[in-house]
Order: C-alpha cells, then sequence, then structure tokens
C-alpha cells in the first residue's frame, strides 16, 4: 500500500479504541455517520454505499475541469476573494464579501466530487493502484484532467473548499448539512489524506455548523498526532465586554487576545452553542426540561469536560475568558415558560364589504342571521366607522367615526366613500396578570408551599410583600409537601436540571477541573449565571447573585448584569423591582444603554402603561442622553395603535420628530452624535414609514401633525 493511500477518509464509529467516547450526536440525520478519526490514522474507503445522497446532477466530461474549479476555490478561500479594494490590500474591508460567488464555488465543487466518485463507481477502480500516477488514471479520457484530479482531492484543495464553506453566510442547519454531504463524498472517494491544516478547517467548519460529536473527533485527532493547538501566533479576537460569547449585546465591544492553543477550543464551543440553536428559535414553552432530549443539548456539561480534558492533555492552561466562554453555553439554550408570560394578544376583527368596521369583541355565539341583526344594531347606535382608503398609496385610513362627517371628508367619490378592500383592522387584548410566584415583588421573602394535588405555589400565612400579582387572594396550601422562600425553591436542584448542572460545572472549575488549575470566575462568568437563572425563570437566585454573591466575591456588577436582570423582570411585569434597580444603576453611576430603556419600556408595555413607557423613553433621553433601539420607538407606536389610543401614539411621533430637528455641536460627545444621526436617518422611523405604520391600523397621520 502506498503512502498516498493512508489517512484518506472514510467514516465509521469515532473513537472506537479511544478511552473518552463522546456521546452520540443524534441532532444529526439517523443516517449520518461522523468521520473516522480511528485507530491506526488510516483511512480506508467506505463499504457504505447507503450513506452516500443521491446524485441530483451530474456534470459530463466536457463540463468536469478540475483546474478551473480548483482556482475559483482557492479565490473564494481568501479575504473578498483576492480583491484590491481602493488601492488596499486583500485584506481591506472597503467591499462586503460576495457570499453568492462562495456559494457557487462550493456546488461546483461538489459536483466534480459527485463526478469522481460515480466514475470510479462505474469502472469499478475502488482500490488503490500500486502507483501513484495511475491512482485516477481512469477518472476521465483527458490525461491533463486525471493529473488536476489529484490536486482537486489534495488536502490542501479541500482544506481550502471547507474554508470557503465557513464563508458562504448559510444558516446553520444548511452549513451543517453541506459539510456532511461534502466529508461523505470526500471520503466515499478515499484518496484525501488529513493533514494538520485541513483538521483545523474540518475543525473550524464543524463547530460552525454545530456538528458537536464531530468537532470533539477531531480535537481528539489533533491530539492523538500531536499537532500544535492553535492558535500560536499573537492575535485578538472582539467579544463583546464582560459577555462571555460573540452573540451576546453590551455598551461596548473589547479585544480580549486568545492565548496560545485557545482558537481551537473556541470552535468546540461554537458547535455548543450552534447545536443549541433549535432551542432558541422554537424552543416548547410548555415542555419541562426533562421533555427535552438528551441531543438538545439542554446541559452540555459532557461537552464542556470533554474540552476541558483536551485543553489539559495538550497543555494549553483554562483562563477566566474561557471559562466564561463556557459557562455562556447554559445560557444559549432559550427561555422557558416559567420566564415568560403572554401579557397580550393581537386580534384581528372583520370590517364589511362598505369599509364599515365595528370594534370587538365580537359575539361567536351567534348564528350568520343572529350576527347580521347584531351588526346592524350596532351601527344604529354608532358603535362603529368607515375605514377607507385615503390617498395615493392605496392604503386604508380612519377617516371619521361619524357618517355625516365622513360625507364632506376630500375621499368621497360620486358622493359615497370609496370601498376598503382591507377585511381586518389590528386590535390588542391584554391577557390576565402572571400569577403572583412569577413576579419577585410579589413572594419577596414570603413563605410558599406547594399543593401536593396540582402543584401550585400558594402563600403560607399572610404574604409579607403589599403588593400581590393578582387581583385575588392567593391560594392558601391544604395539602404541603414542604415550605420554602421563593430563593429556596429556586436553588433546589428540582427546579431545574440544566440550571443546576451550571452552578455545579461552575463551582468544578474554582477547584480544579480536569487537569486544570483552580481559577476564579470573573464579572462576565458571573453574568452569564444570572442570564441561566434569568432564562429558567429563577429571577430570586439572579437578584442573590448581583446583590450577595458578587459583592462576596469583590466582584462589581457591570451593565451586562444589570440589563439581564431589567430584562427577566421585564418578561414578567415586574415593574416595582424594575424601578427600583434602576434607581440602583444611576446611584451606582452605571452608564445606562439603549437595552437598559428598551428593558424598561418592554415592561412597561407589558403590563399596558403606554403613556409610561413613552414618558419613560423621553426623560431617560433628557436626562442620560440614551435612546432604546429603533423598535422600541415602534413597539410604543403600535401598542397606542392597537389600543386606541391616537393621542399617545401621535406624541411619541411628535418627540420622534424632535429627534429629527437635532443639530451637532463641538459640544456633543461622539457617542451621542453617533446615537442621534442613527436615529434621525434610520428609515424605519422616516415621516412614510410613519404613516405607512398608521394606515395599517387604519388611522391617518396627516402632514398636519408634522411641524
Amino acid at each position: 500500500m502506498t503512502n498516498m493511500h493512508r489517512n484518506s477518509i472514510t467514516f465509521h464509529r469515532p473513537f472506537s479504541s479511544q478511552p473518552f467516547e463522546p456521546p452520540v450526536d443524534t441532532t444529526n440525520p439517523p443516517d449520518e455517520t461522523p468521520i473516522d478519526l480511528g485507530i491506526s490514522n488510516e483511512f480506508k474507503p467506505s463499504t457504505s454505499e447507503k450513506n452516500i445522497p443521491p446524485l441530483t446532477s451530474t456534470l459530463t466530461e466536457e463540463e468536469y475541469d478540475p483546474e478551473e474549479i480548483i482556482s475559483q476555490i482557492f479565490m473564494a478561500a481568501k479575504w473578498n476573494q483576492g480583491q484590491i479594494l481602493s488601492g488596499k490590500s486583500i485584506a481591506g474591508r472597503g467591499k462586503k464579501w460576495n457570499y453568492e460567488l462562495v456559494r457557487a464555488t462550493i456546488d461546483k465543487y461538489e459536483l466534480h466530487l459527485r463526478f469522481v466518485l460515480d466514475r470510479l463507481k462505474s469502472k469499478g477502480n475502488r482500490q488503490p493502484s500500486s502507483q501513484s500516477d495511475f491512482l485516477l488514471s481512469n477518472i476521465h479520457p483527458s490525461a491533463e484532467k486525471c493529473a488536476a484530479t489529484h490536486k482537486l482531492l489534495s488536502p490542501k484543495t479541500l482544506a481550502n473548499a471547507i474554508r470557503s464553506l465557513t464563508r458562504s453566510k448559510m444558516d446553520t442547519p444548511l452549513l451543517s448539512k453541506r459539510i456532511r454531504e461534502i466529508e461523505r463524498l470526500v471520503g466515499q472517494i478515499g484518496w484525501t489524506s488529513i493533514t494538520e491544516e485541513l483538521s483545523y478547517r474540518l475543525l473550524e467548519a464543524n463547530g460552525k455548523a454545530g456538528n458537536v460529536t464531530r468537532t470533539l473527533a477531531l480535537l481528539e485527532l489533533r491530539k492523538r498526532r500531536g499537532y500544535a493547538p492553535r492558535e500560536q501566533d499573537d492575535r485578538t479576537f472582539s467579544v463583546v465586554n464582560n459577555a462571555g460569547m460573540l452573540n451576546l449585546r453590551s455598551h461596548e465591544t473589547a479585544h480580549v487576545p486568545i492565548e496560545r492553543g485557545e482558537k481551537e477550543f473556541i470552535h468546540a464551543i461554537t458547535a455548543i452553542q450552534s447545536a443549541q440553536l433549535p432551542l432558541r428559535r422554537s424552543r416548547n414553552l410548555y415542555l419541562h426540561e426533562l421533555s427535552f432530549s438528551e441531543s438538545a443539548l439542554d446541559n452540555p456539561t459532557r461537552y464542556l469536560d470533554a474540552i476541558l480534558l483536551n485543553m489539559s492533555q495538550r497543555g494549553v492552561p483554562l483562563r477566566p475568558e474561557m471559562a466564561t466562554q463556557m459557562l455562556a453555553c447554559y445560557a444559549s439554550t432559550g427561555r422557558t415558560g416559567r420566564a415568560l408570560h403572554y401579557f397580550y394578544k393581537v386580534i384581528r376583527d372583520p370590517v364589511e364589504e362598505d369599509g364599515y368596521y365595528i370594534p370587538g369583541p365580537h359575539p361567536t355565539h351567534l348564528s350568520r342571521e343572529e350576527l347580521e341583526e347584531w351588526k346592524l344594531m350596532k351601527r344604529q347606535e354608532g358603535m362603529g366607522r368607515l375605514v377607507v382608503k385615503g390617498d395615493e398609496h392605496n392604503d386604508q385610513l380612519d377617516v371619521n367615526s361619524d357618517q355625516d362627517a365622513l360625507d364632506d371628508d376630500h375621499d368621497r367619490q360620486d358622493g359615497a366613500p370609496r370601498k376598503s378592500t382591507k377585511r381586518t383592522k389590528p386590535r390588542m387584548i391584554m391577557h390576565p396578570p402572571p400569577p403572583f410566584h412569577k413576579i419577585p415583588s410579589s413572594v419577596k421573602d414570603s413563605s410558599l408551599a406547594r399543593s401536593s394535588e396540582h402543584k401550585p405555589y400558594v402563600f403560607v400565612g399572610a404574604p409579607k410583600s403589599a403588593t400581590t400579582a393578582s387581583s385575588s387572594s392567593p391560594p392558601q396550601p391544604t395539602s404541603v409537601q414542604s415550605i420554602k422562600t421563593k430563593l429556596d425553591w429556586e436553588v433546589d436542584n428540582e427546579w431545574s436540571l440544566s440550571l443546576t448542572a451550571a452552578f455545579a460545572f461552575a463551582d468544578s472549575l474554582t477547584h480544579g477541573a480536569c487537569g486544570h488549575e483552580p481559577i476564579e470566575l470573573d464579572v462576565g462568568a458571573w453574568n452569564c449565571l444570572i442570564k441561566a437563572c434569568c432564562y429558567r425563570g429563577a429571577l430570586h437566585r439572579a437578584l442573590n447573585i448581583l446583590d450577595k454573591t458578587m459583592p462576596q466575591k469583590g466582584i462589581e456588577p457591570d451593565i451586562y448584569s444589570y440589563n439581564t436582570i431589567l430584562a427577566g423582570l421585564a418578561r414578567v411585569g415586574d415593574i416595582t423591582t424594575l424601578k427600583e434597580y434602576l434607581v440602583r444603576m444611576t446611584n451606582k453611576r452605571i452608564p445606562i444603554d439603549k437595552y437598559t430603556v428598551q428593558a424598561i419600556a418592554d415592561g412597561l408595555l407589558n403590563v399596558g402603561d403606554i403613556s409610561g413607557a413613552s414618558t419613560m423613553v423621553q426623560d431617560i433621553f433628557n436626562q442620560h442622553i440614551t435612546l432604546p433601539p429603533y423598535t422600541t420607538h415602534l413597539k410604543i407606536i403600535e401598542f397606542a395603535l392597537s389600543n386606541g389610543l391616537i393621542f399617545e401614539a401621535k406624541r411619541h411621533v411628535y418627540f420622534i420628530q424632535q429627534l429629527w430637528k437635532w443639530q451637532p455641536s463641538h459640544h456633543d460627545e461622539k457617542r451621542f452624535r453617533d446615537i442621534m444621526n442613527a436615529t434621525k436617518h434610520n428609515p424605519k422611523l422616516s415621516k412614510e414609514a410613519l404613516q405607512k405604520l398608521f394606515r395599517y391600523f387604519s388611522e391617518d397621520l396627516k402632514d398636519e401633525d408634522f411641524f
């Protein structure tokens, strides 16, 4: 057997003789077989032909051009495809990446791999020749293309193709599918050896795609072959300040140096967070945590332990920054039902054929004839209005609620109002408040019990807090299992298996885990634990970390600590505690950013205080020179319009117009100028956009409403 055939890609069960075997990644399809990084470092052509996906497209002999696709792959792997931008080098940032070009190149590369595999299968050339010059001699009639096929299947070409794939801006599930297909094709061909560069690029791609088992297997392969951990140069990477993960948001970005060997372990952590994407996007709030399968990575402890063990065996020390990245995996699985409450629902009332609108609720128990009689009675009582088309944009406007006043409107045509093509009109109805035990201010320091029958939380005796979440008195226990404060309930191991695992993992890091020296958690790590608590509905435990644990450790909470708490309180409508911690922030001179304002506005809107939300945004702007994201402005206007508070909606529009009139001066700070310019020139807050938003709710925002 020649050396060229050794170490080529095949697919068997990973880690067949290693002491550590990672759990099976059942998030992948059942027919997926991980890459074999096996015993002898020798890869053999797979005998599992059923793993090859059906060929959806094939190339002809004339279309098969390995030299051309190789040059395209090498170009796609470069930054900005090697273009010289404004006299700068290829590292210039003056132009966006051409993602479509990268995707087209990957498609062509995959078609060429399919062509090679199809020829090998049809000609029966499944075993290597004794001479490397004739390994792929039967692929194509052209000797030049046969020679180029060797380069097409070289580790360098595959590494560049994989690197291009990570820059294709594909959605994570699609990226996972594409990387698995390319690995299967190359593995079935069986001529490509795994090198240090290729193993790293495979690690990077599988990490981004969320293939956790593959990523851990590649880490084990690199350790077994003695590859030095990357990066070995003095690079820096950007992380959001004290956030612990790249997609967490805060008021500033810091550049943290990557120590030697940490980069590939960051890819492994990224794999866990990418695999948790389905939980973040579509988590079923009505299911208990135990209902999720182990493959959902709701509890990633075993994978993090595998990363720590690999780091220790390869001499890479654990730093607090890396520990923060790991703890962030417990806070990237989405919110459970305990952390949320649905405060409102948007419904659409029907609009009659002639454009007449009767505000709801509409009776649903009446027959068709009875419903028509009900509508006629409402019209006679003047309990409706006409919704008509009113401008050149062919949209709907609320002209007037009086039929007589409508006759004098300039939108009349042939003496009658125009008919509306819109058959519904949005309206918001508020749900009952959340259960009292979800609101921290309602159960603070109070003793709670759980019924043995239905297990709801009930007060034991009179509640110590004067504020209760529900209008009726909380139930008293009849049959009680145990009596605790809400904090004690949340600290209990049975509250959340994932949350318990997060604190156990954090505690193990402080005592030395998997061969590492003990470390002290920094503010970023504690912020991740606070976020995990808020996402699991353990708000009292999060507040206890902020108020007691962090000060005892000598760690000062930062803006991200408070923003996470405020967002959690807003989602359960605890305005009392929310305002209390806003005052604490200002007293400690912690700067307020746009996410602070957004959290407070969301909390006020959730409890129906639309006027208070608009006033709060304006007051914070006047006192702290800070504005929320533009979506908060639109949300306030939408809440006001859907609840029929037209004056409140126009009042906030007036505030936005004041922002339009702002002019910079030499006294303004750069941060303030950036905020104002971004708001002034945001197309979503333009005059036309606001008028369109009003028309969506069948309301009129006329030119007279603008100054």
